[in-house]
This record gives structure tokens, sequence and C-alpha cells, in this order.
């Protein structure tokens, strides 16, 4: 095997596309044999490896995965007919599935009779260039994506949000150039998932003891405790203003109109007063109260 050219496995790799357009099962095949033929070549550290690397990694001669069972959201791949072969550099490995899925196709490691290429060796990955992680810009626009599509949380959609904010959480705190990047993308952005879809960071506290929602939010215990950095840089307070309280009783009395408050709604309105607005101020004086809350709309 020694003996097998770089040039011999770069015309047997630009052949996989070839036999693709009519036996997808041969190609796969063709292309596991071929990453073994290439795994066992880098075991003889030829100089001129480096060389072939940037070629191989352009010749479209691998799988990639189709979409999961039960997965709601637009997965990558499905943009492709399932017999598409990709090249290396248009690939992601499963690795890296949750942070890019919705944006690239995943490189399918299954074994051929699964219309995979079969498990990459290290090595071999490291010469396609597979080891590559996503970019901070590319996380945050899987993230913005994640956040377009609410339909109930599904456990996918709580993985891939999961695992973007773990990605972001680590970048933010690794390094300044990028936290200011984070920041600037996601600080306006509705990227934060609570229990009835995603919403901005001005509609969530760290903190808040009564329900308020679908105005006002706390954030999730798991986020404050995992990536508590990551959402005080976009603004994520500790608590909520008597003026965050009394904006609510306003857009409620707005989208009523003529209406009569609903019984939901009322109750809102009370828990708001009580538990918001009256637990923030009964330490005040009467006369601050009037002066700077006088205009605080109340239920009728």
């Amino acid at each position: 095997k020694d003996d097998i050219l770089w040039e011999d496995l770069m015309e047997r790799a630009e052949s996989v596309a070839e036999i693709n357009r009519t036996d997808h099962a041969s190609a796969c095949l063709r292309s596991s044999i071929l990453l073994s033929l290439i795994d066992e070549k880098l075991k003889y550290r030829d100089p001129r490896a480096k060389e072939f690397a940037v070629k191989f990694q352009t010749i479209p001669f691998l799988p990639f995965l189709s979409k999961p069972a039960g997965f709601s959201l637009h997965w990558k791949g499905s943009d492709y007919e399932p017999e598409t072969m990709f090249s290396a550099m248009d690939l992601f490995t499963a690795d890296h599935q949750d942070i890019v899925c919705l944006l690239k196709p995943i490189l399918n490691e299954n074994s051929h009779s699964f219309k995979g290429c079969g498990n990459i060796p290290l090595a071999v990955k490291d010469f396609l260039g597979l080891l590559k992680k996503p970019t901070v810009t590319m996380v945050i626009d899987q993230l913005k994506e994640v956040a377009k599509s609410f339909d109930g949380i599904t456990l996918y959609q709580e993985n891939i949000t999961n695992a973007c904010y773990k990605y972001l959480h680590e970048a933010l705190l690794q390094n300044g150039a990028t936290k200011a990047i984070i920041i600037e993308e996601l600080k306006n952005s509705s990227f934060i998932l609570v229990e009835n879809g995603y919403v901005d960071s001005t509609k969530v506290a760290f903190h808040l003891n009564f329900e308020a929602a679908p105005y006002l939010h706390q954030l999730s215990n798991k986020y404050r405790n995992n990536f508590r950095e990551l959402f005080e840089s976009v603004g994520v307070r500790h608590a909520f203003t008597v003026e965050d309280f009394a904006l609510v009783l306003e857009s409620v009395n707005q989208e009523r109109g003529n209406k009569s408050l609903t019984e939901d709604n009322f109750q809102l309105c009370r828990r708001i007063i009580s538990e918001g607005i009256w637990s923030l101020i009964r330490e005040k004086k009467q006369e601050f109260c009037e002066k700077k809350y006088g205009e605080i709309l109340l239920p009728d």
C-alpha cells in the first residue's frame, strides 16, 4: 500500500463523483476504501502529503447525513439531493452538528451500507481539514436560525440552542474581540429561549418571582448557572424595574383596545402591581412615588 501514488489516490477520489451518478452505494463504498488507503499512506509520513491535502479537500467524494427522524427544523442537508457527494471543505463533522446543521451539510460517517463513508481516522480527518471548528459568526447565525422557528420546544431545538449558548459562552470568555462581536450581534436579537418562544434580553431577568409571561420572563436556572456571563454581556439584568412593569401594564392596556380585560390579563396585571411594582416601591416615601410613578396605569 505504501507504493500507491498520491496521484493515483487523487484519481480514485475524482472517480467517486463519476460512479455516484449511477450508483450511490458503490460510490460510498469506494469513498470508504479510499479513506482507508489515505490512512495507510499517511503512516509513511510522506513530505508531499501537505501539498496533496489541499487538492483532496476540494474533491467531492464524501457523503452527508440526511435529516434525523423527528427533526422538525430546516436541516441544511435537505436542500440537496440525497445522493450528493461533497468535498471536505463543504462539510462539518457530526461533532459540530448542533452548532451548524441548519447552515451546513454534515459528514456521514455511518458504514457504506447506510450511505456513509465509514468512521474516518483522526489523521485522515486532519489531512482533509475536517477537524475545523465552526466560526463564531456561523454559530451566531445558527442560533438566529433556530430562534426563527418555534413550534413548541422539541428536544432537537433545545439541544441546538444549548450547544450554541455553550460555544458562544466559551468563545466570549476567551477573547475580548470575539466578545464584542457576540454582544453586537445578539444584544437586540430574540435569541433567549423561554417557556413559550425566543425573546430579546429586555424581556428576561435573572430573577422574577412571579409569572409574567408572555411579557417578562425569568432566565431558566440552567442558563443562569451555566452561561451567566453570556447573558449578562448581552444585557440580561439581575431584576426588572418599576418602569419595566409599568410598560407591561401599558402594553396590556393598548392591546385590549376597547374590550374589557380578560381574566388572565386581569390576574397578570394584579401580579405585576402587587408582586412587581409594590414590592419595589413600598419602602419609598409617598411623595416620591406620586411624583415618579403617579402615571402608572392601573387596571379597572
